[in-house]
């Protein structure tokens, strides 16, 4: 008998328990729940900011021997999604995964470096320069006053992982790479090759070695690999 009413106890203590810990959950989980079915009704209002902007380091300003010619830019809008699973235990749970992505303008700008050599060669009719490969403008610039946010997706009930603040650090370092990719300076090659061909003929012509070749010679720029 006295086993009886000891498991029953149990029992009802068992169910307590999980009980409390079911409301301790869902209490933890409203904010954010409410959060994100009703976006609206919590939210943020700007307010005249107490002093101004400021450096918060002393600026430094560096020479770039040399200089540089700017010869090409693309612009254009990309998405820089991110995901992320829960985790218990240090093992991913592949439920409730929560996705974010911005969309960002960006600019990127080639140059060349006017400090180095550049091989010229007047032959058959053609002035021939060899010149530097594209040198993308570090870092990469995006218009932060016009990102969006892309598609979101998560469970209403976990509190935010911080995916979103994620997916915004990774757009300058994914433009880097994208900068630097064989593939984009491919594609911005045929206006630097004009670029250079306008300068060539508006420096070259002034210089006193090639102050006889006729207006209309023929220019020919050949980047690195060609």
């Amino acid at each position: 008998m006295s086993r009886e009413i000891g498991g029953t106890i149990l029992k009802k203590f068992e169910r307590l328990v999980a009980v409390l810990a079911i409301g301790v959950i869902a209490l933890l989980a409203l904010p954010f729940a409410i959060s994100r079915l009703v976006p609206d009704l919590f939210s943020s209002k700007d307010v005249p900011a107490e002093g101004q902007s400021s450096d918060v380091d002393f600026p430094v300003v560096v020479r770039i021997k040399g200089g540089m010619l700017e010869v090409a830019s693309v612009t254009s809008i990309r998405s820089f999604p991110k995901s992320s699973d829960p985790t218990v235990l240090g093992q991913a749970i592949p439920y409730c995964r929560e996705k974010a992505s911005w969309d960002a303008p960006y600019k990127i700008t080639y140059r060349l470096r006017l400090g180095e050599r550049w091989p010229l060669r007047y032959y058959d009719g053609t002035l021939i320069a060899r010149v530097p490969d594209l040198d993308p403008s570090l870092p990469v610039a995006f218009n932060s006053a016009k990102l969006r946010k892309g598609a979101e997706e998560s469970c209403w009930f976990m509190p935010d992982r911080g995916t979103r603040d994620r997916a915004l650090k990774s757009i300058s370092p994914e433009l880097e790479k994208l900068a630097k990719s064989q593939k984009m300076k491919d594609f911005a090659r045929e206006s630097a090759r004009k670029t250079v061909t306008e300068f060539l003929r508006t420096w070259a012509f002034s210089q006193t070695d090639y102050g006889d070749l006729p207006p209309d010679t023929r220019i020919k720029v050949i980047f690195p690999g060609e």
